[in-house]
C-alpha cells in the first residue's frame, strides 16, 4: 500500500488527542476541553476504514484476517501484561482483555487496559471486510443493516455491540477512499474542524454509553462525519505533507498504535503536570514502536514471504 503522509499525520493527531484526554483528566480547571481528546477515537475509526479499503484490495479473506490479527494482538498483549499484573480482575474481565471480545453472559466487559474497547470494534470491522471478500459487498452491508436495526430496537448487549452504529465511522472511511481528491477539497478539512470545535463538549464521553445505540448514532453525526471531512480534506492536500516540516509528525503517526497502547500507563502512573505526562507518553510510545512494534511487523513480513515462497507452483 502507498504510504499517505497526510494519513500518518492524522494518526499522530488522533493518538496525541487520546493521550491528551487521559493525561489531562481530573486535573481541575485550566486544563482545557477534554472532549477534544475523545474525538481522536472517531478520527482513528475513519482512518482505519480508509486504510482497510486500501490494504484489502486483492487479498484473500484468510490472508487479510491473518495480517490484521497479527497487527493487533501481539503488541496488545505486551501492553496489556503490566495491567493484568498490577490490577487483578475477575476471569471474565481477563478473558475480555485477552480476546478483545467484550460480551459474556449478556454483560459488557471493558478490558483492564481500557483503551482496548476500541480494538473490539476494530476487529468487528476487520471481519466485516473479510466477509466482503467472500461475498458481494452488499451482503455483509445488508447483514450489518439488519444488526443495526436490531440494536436500535433491542436491549440485547450482543446486538448493541455487533450492530453498534460506531461501525458507520469505519464505513465513512471506506467511502472517503472512493472519493476524488483535488487540492481545492482541502476546504472540507476546515469544515470538519469547525464542526468539531462547535459540537465538542467540555468533557469526554463515558465508554459505557457507546453501547446505547441512540447515543452512538448521535456520536457518528457529531464526530464521525466531521472526521470523514477532515480525512478527505487532508488527503486532498497530500502534496503539502511531503515537506520536511511534517517528518516528525509522520514518525509519530507511524508509532500511533504504540502510543495509543502505552500512554495510559504514563497518564495514570506518573504524578506530573499534564504537558509533561503527554510528552512522556509520546516518548514511551516511540520507544515501544522502535524496539518492539517494528520487530513484530518485520517478523510478520518474513512469515508472509515464507508462506508465499512455500506455496507450490500451479500450471
Amino acid at each position: 500500500m502507498h504510504k499517505f503522509r497526510s494519513i500518518q499525520v492524522l494518526r499522530a493527531v488522533a493518538a496525541c488527542a487520546v493521550a491528551y484526554l487521559h493525561c489531562s483528566q481530573n486535573l481541575g480547571a485550566g486544563v482545557g476541553r477534554e472532549g477534544y481528546g475523545a474525538f481522536g477515537v472517531d478520527l482513528f475509526f475513519v482512518i482505519s476504514g480508509f486504510i482497510m479499503a486500501q490494504v484489502s484490495q486483492g487479498r484473500s479473506a484468510a490472508g487479510f484476517i491473518r495480517d490484521r490479527l497479527w497487527r493487533i494482538y501481539p503488541l496488545w498483549w505486551i501492553a496489556l501484561l503490566p495491567w493484568l499484573l498490577l490490577l487483578p480482575r475477575g476471569p471474565l474481565v481477563i478473558l475480555s482483555s485477552l480476546s478483545l471480545w467484550p460480551i459474556y453472559g449478556g454483560n459488557y466487559y471493558v478490558p483492564v487496559l481500557q483503551v482496548g474497547w476500541t480494538l473490539s470494534f476494530e476487529l468487528l470491522f476487520y471481519f466485516g471486510i473479510a466477509s466482503a471478500t467472500l461475498a458481494r459487498a452488499w451482503v455483509p452491508l445488508c447483514i450489518y443493516g439488519a444488526l443495526l436495526l436490531g440494536a436500535l430496537a433491542s436491549s440485547s448487549a450482543v446486538l448493541h455491540f455487533v450492530g453498534n452504529p460506531m461501525a458507520l465511522e469505519f464505513l465513512l472511511g471506506v467511502v472517503v477512499a472512493r472519493l476524488p481528491r483535488r487540492p481545492g477539497f482541502a476546504v472540507f478539512a476546515l469544515a470538519g474542524i469547525a464542526a468539531v470545535m462547535i459540537t465538542t463538549p467540555g468533557t469526554g464521553s463515558a465508554r459505557s454509553t457507546l453501547l446505547d445505540p441512540a447515543f452512538a448514532l448521535w456520536r457518528v453525526f457529531q464526530w464521525g462525519l466531521p472526521a470523514a471531512l477532515i480525512v478527505w480534506g487532508v488527503l486532498s492536500s497530500e502534496a503539502m505533507f511531503r515537506r520536511r516540516l511534517f517528518d516528525g509528525p509522520v514518525v509519530i503517526g507511524d508509532a500511533s498504535y504504540s502510543i495509543y497502547l502505552v500512554h495510559p500507563l504514563v497518564a495514570y502512573g506518573l504524578d506530573l503536570a499534564w504537558p509533561l505526562k503527554l510528552a512522556a507518553a509520546i516518548a514511551a510510545g516511540l520507544a515501544l514502536h522502535f524496539t518492539v512494534e517494528t520487530r513484530i511487523m518485520g517478523l510478520a513480513r518474513g512469515l508472509r514471504h515464507r508462506t508465499v515462497v512455500d506455496q507450490p507452483a500451479t500450471a
